[in-house]
């Protein structure tokens, strides 16, 4: 990130900010951002060098004005760039995710009001473009005052539309990137005040029509609302959604103290979501889609995938619409400029509702380690004013073989149904569920927009090992470097740091943890400074290995403040052999105690093992007719291992006694 203090572009001058490889690229800065401070702030480049280019045509020879003020490199300043996507805890929810039927079409339009902030390079908060009676697209936004303390917004760099093509909905799996080009740098304070801790900003650029922007619309009659809805950036994430149907109540809270709506803790904090630093700006949306305060702050947070039920609070937009006295601390003298003094304010452009309007999204629910099979829910919406009574449905998992649901029912506006497919297996790592929709009541969809829909869903890696090896190479500030193995009770069976920083920088240390058959494991790496452990201050780095070498990660180290790593061992203790696989049956399975073998004139003299889920021996013998007795072991998960003794060859399978 770059501050300018003298930026001037003369018409047609043009300024390119890249990387090395061009694979970030920002620009071109024109003379549309030249500001009356002559400042700029830029973005944050991707990388450990930057390259400005400034192209000036000849008509305008020597008239253009580049002043560089302050470099910001983000590695301890703040989160390394490239952790910024994913930084959020596990329970955030992105803003494509399902919100409820009763407020999805004022998220589609909402959430093209709302913007992540960069202050001045080291610090992350929200805002929203915000209408004015006048409806003529001022670039008013609205952020909270303790956002701008002590900062010069002429340097701040504003990012809209930042929004994951693949939402994650509260998992461990990463949000997918979205598109990164709309920033707008630099903007002016109308109005602040701390009773309510609301900042009314002018962008010093106007939003270019082409990004088809939405000022959101507000509600200022300090009433109570049914539910509330928050979209945000927490910690400078990729845009997220948060849902609380326990209803607000007002209070005054923090220091110095502010006039809030409080989503309460008694009220077992938010449904859906959290928020996070970074968050602070956000707008709080009422059940009618209209703007009613803004993040102040709080004590909600992720537990892992689940939220810790804390409270959170905004400032109330009743409060700061009259409350101050005069222009530079409300907030009526911007929005109504007309002087009309209205309760309410709707959206520009207003949201529109199309008669023919249908749209299919997906959800996946939590997958348990170990598991294989992934149960999808389609969720099909009637957006539109119409009944809607059929739908042409099209999934498919990471773009195979597509299958066709042909939905008939009867859904009045904004009703939905669920369709709970029946389960599917598919193999460990990353993947994604895609639904589309298509010829609404038989006709054509009015609006396409809502017409696709893709999520982002992962089983955990399979391993087969004994043991789990650690390698790690501390950076030049080993002593923010922890660690932790656990099992899947959350049982640490191994952690180690922080180190001696003055004795263990730059070190490389080992660790081996024992592992059983059927268990899944964790490992999770932290960084107290934020900026994991590479590569602007020493070249860290670490990597987890089985038995045999096969690499379960090997981690760059540029993780930011912590990284996760799941893993399941494999139920099989050796890679099955094919043609045994395709001779030998075992039956049945469950047993109440005897297990027979089956097995074709191919097969030769047959020996076998039983193991415990422990990975235990508990029987070995040669194989006779009378098959395999279980019987005198309780009722759980065995593994039965069959060696045809002539060629070694083995296999495995798992079986269930239930006596």
């Amino acid at each position: 990130n770059f501050i300018f203090d003298k930026f001037y572009m003369p018409k047609g001058g043009k300024v390119y900010l890249y990387n090395d490889d061009r694979s970030d690229l920002l620009g071109a800065y024109t003379d549309i951002q030249n500001q009356k401070s002559g400042m700029l702030g830029t973005w944050l480049v991707k990388g450990d060098r930057v390259w400005i280019e400034y192209y000036e045509p000849k008509e305008v020879k020597g008239q253009g004005k580049l002043h560089i003020a302050n470099a910001t490199h983000g590695y301890r300043t703040k989160e390394t760039y490239q952790k910024v996507l994913g930084d959020s805890g596990d329970c955030n929810h992105d803003v494509d995710c399902p919100i409820g039927a009763d407020w999805e079409q004022h998220r589609d339009n909402n959430k093209k009001s709302v913007a992540l902030i960069l202050n001045n390079g080291n610090d992350w908060c929200s805002g929203a473009l915000i209408n004015n009676t006048n409806n003529d697209q001022t670039p008013y936004l609205l952020t909270a005052n303790h956002c701008i303390d002590g900062q010069n917004t002429a340097n701040w760099a504003f990012r809209f539309g930042w929004i994951s093509p693949n939402p994650v909905c509260a998992a461990t799996t990463a949000s997918t990137n979205g598109p990164t080009n709309m920033t707008i740098s630099g903007a002016t304070v109308k109005a602040n005040n701390a009773n309510s801790d609301f900042a009314l900003l002018e962008l010093n650029s106007a939003i270019p029509a082409n990004w088809n922007r939405v000022w959101a619309g507000w509600d200022r009659s300090d009433t109570n609302p049914a539910f509330v809805v928050g979209i945000h950036h927490p910690s400078g994430d990729i845009m997220k959604i948060c849902r609380d149907d326990s209803g607000v109540i007002k209070k005054p809270n923090g220091s110095p103290t502010a006039q809030t709506w409080e989503i309460t803790s008694a009220g077992n904090g938010w449904e859906i979501g959290v928020t996070e630093p970074g968050s602070s700006g956000s707008p709080l949306f009422d059940d009618n889609g209209r703007i009613i305060g803004q993040l102040f702050g709080g004590g909600a947070a992720c537990s892992g995938t689940n939220d810790n039920n804390a409270l959170d609070y905004y400032g109330r937009f009743g409060v700061s619409w009259a409350a101050g006295g005069n222009a530079t601390n409300q907030l009526k003298d911007w929005l109504d400029p007309v002087g009309s003094n209205p309760t309410t304010l709707e959206s520009l452009p207003p949201l529109q509702v199309f008669a023919l309007d249908g749209s299919a999204s997906s959800s996946i629910p939590d997958i348990v380690c170990g598991t294989f099979d992934v149960t999808p829910t389609i969720v099909v919406r009637n957006a539109g004013s119409t009944t809607l009574t059929s739908l042409t449905i099209n999934w498919d998992i990471d773009g195979g073989a597509s299958t066709v649901i042909n939905w008939t029912g009867s859904l009045a506006q904004n009703e939905t149904e669920n369709i709970v497919l029946s389960p599917i297996t598919v193999t460990s790592g990353a993947h994604i569920f895609n639904v589309s929709s298509t010829n609404p009541n038989g006709g054509t969809d009015e609006n396409t927009t809502n017409d696709v829909s893709a999520t982002n869903f992962s089983l955990t890696d399979e391993f087969n090992t004994s043991q789990v090896h650690l390698e790690l190479l501390t950076d030049d500030f080993s002593n923010e470097t922890t660690w932790e193995f656990k099992d899947s009770n959350g049982t640490v069976l191994g952690s180690g740091g922080p180190y001696d920083g003055t004795t263990q920088d730059n070190t490389t240390f080992t660790a081996a943890f024992d592992v059983v058959l059927g268990e899944c494991y964790s490992f999770e790496i932290f960084d107290s400074a934020g900026d994991g452990i590479c590569c602007g201050y020493g070249i860290g780095n670490y990597s987890l290995t089985t038995d045999d070498n096969t690499v379960i990660i090997s981690s760059s180290g540029q993780f930011g403040s912590s990284e996760l790593t799941e893993m399941n061992i494999k139920t099989t203790l050796a890679v099955n052999d094919q043609f045994l696989e395709n001779n030998i049956t075992l039956y049945p399975n469950p047993t109440t105690g005897i297990v027979q073998i089956r097995a074709t004139g191919l097969i030769g003299d047959l020996k076998y093992e039983v193991y415990n889920m422990l990975g235990q021996t508990l029987l070995a013998n040669k194989l006779t007719t009378a098959g395999i007795s279980l019987g005198n072991f309780p009722n759980a998960v065995y593994f039965v291992k069959l060696t045809e003794v002539e060629t070694n060859r083995s296999l495995v399978k798992k079986m269930v006694l239930n006596k």
